[in-house]
């Protein structure tokens, strides 16, 4: 088939038509074609969304094909989408797409990630897709493109795809301002029962509520949120310490749901209640204590978190003349941090090796050997 002229408005007006009707074989040709054009010029979010519109179609020929791509233009990206998209591909191809889409599986599987077996239907293949575009387009700093991918999310039959859908686009309504609608969409996320994503949501609702003066909802949405595990437990966790001890003044509560955090299982969860923790407590000047939970912090690995609080610690041990603890809290930066991280704990070990080289070099105070003239 001819490569399709963007620019040309015949062309456009063809396009449209075709989305009208996408489960036409010409018609879903015509939007394969332009989304090939569009990946491979690299723009993978445009890509995914034709594709979509043709695995929605549900042609027969063009559909497996449009999933199977959909899979490879989200391989970096969405793992969920991608198994979901191959999946799909793989049962319902003719050979040639069936055989790329196995063996795409067998990829995955080669990598350690187990191949989904269960069939995939067009609804998840097409929300999951949704979700993937929009996070693709948030990372662009767009906020039109991922407000419409994750509505349609939020639309789908699927029930766990539909409360992701919510908590995102609530997420991306709050990011644009548009607080009245964020609210609406974040509290039937909340609502959807879905503990992971209703849990994102409520902890996205309730920095909307206590910037209303809504204390009492926001805290219990946060303690709600908490149990949720994985990141959004922890970024409640989290929150509703430093809720507490930075916006309502209640420093002594705001430790206390900190020590809570800092104590859970999940290490992603204790490592961030400590090192939010050991901030509070430099604040209020309990330096000793402060050092220890960013050690503590430090110690569980968790990147997010440990990297920052052995730079802390850096940052207090210097402020002791403890020259020789500085440098051991860098190195352990330069472990367990995340690329941010690192960098920075590279380069403050560096500086602090020239001068410590420049103390001890002949000339230099106590490493001198100079008599005075």
């Amino acid at each position: 088939m001819p490569r399709p002229d963007p620019d040309s408005g015949i062309f456009l007006f063809t396009l449209v038509m075709a989305a009208g009707e996408p489960g036409l074989g010409e018609n879903a040709e015509t939007m394969s074609g332009y989304a090939d054009q569009v990946f491979a010029e690299g723009d993978v979010a445009e890509a995914v969304d034709w594709y979509s519109r043709v695995v929605e179609g549900g042609e027969p020929e063009f559909g497996p094909r449009a999933a199977l791509m959909i899979g490879v233009a989200l391989a970096d990206d969405d793992i969920e989408a991608v198994q979901a998209a191959l999946r799909y591909a793989a049962d319902r191809g003719a050979a040639e797409v069936a055989e790329m889409a196995a063996r795409n599986l067998q990829v995955l599987d080669d990598h350690g990630i187990a191949p989904r077996t269960a069939p995939a239907t067009v609804d998840e293949v097409v929300g999951l897709a949704a979700l993937g575009r929009g996070r693709l387009w948030s990372s662009a700093d767009d906020l039109d493109g991922p407000v419409e991918a994750f509505e349609i999310a939020a639309g789908s039959s699927v029930s766990a795809i539909a409360a992701e859908g919510l908590a995102f686009l609530g997420s991306a309504l709050m990011m644009g301002g548009e607080h009245g609608a964020a609210v609406e969409v974040l509290e039937r996320a909340v609502a959807s029962g879905q503990t992971r994503f209703g849990a994102m949501a409520g902890v996205d609702l309730a920095m909307i509520l206590v910037d209303r003066g809504e204390r009492d909802r926001a805290l219990a949405l946060l303690r709600q949120a908490r149990h949720s595990g994985d990141l959004a437990g922890t970024m409640a966790a989290v929150n509703l310490g430093t809720m507490l001890a930075r916006r309502f003044g209640d420093v002594a509560g705001g430790i206390a749901e900190l020590r809570r955090a800092a104590a859970d299982e999940a290490p992603l969860i204790a490592a961030g209640g400590l090192f939010n923790l050991a901030t509070l407590l430099e604040e209020n000047g309990n330096r000793a204590a402060a050092k220890q939970a960013y050690r503590d912090a430090a110690e569980l690995r968790q990147p997010m978190f440990s990297g920052k609080a052995a730079r802390n610690l850096a940052l207090l041990l210097r402020g002791e003349m403890d020259v020789e603890g500085e440098r051991a809290a860098y190195r352990l930066a330069a472990e367990v941090g995340d690329p941010d991280d690192q960098a920075d704990a590279h380069r403050m070990l560096l500086m602090l090796g020239a001068l410590s080289d420049l103390a001890t070099a002949p000339g230099n105070g106590a490493g001198s050997q100079d008599e005075p003239s």
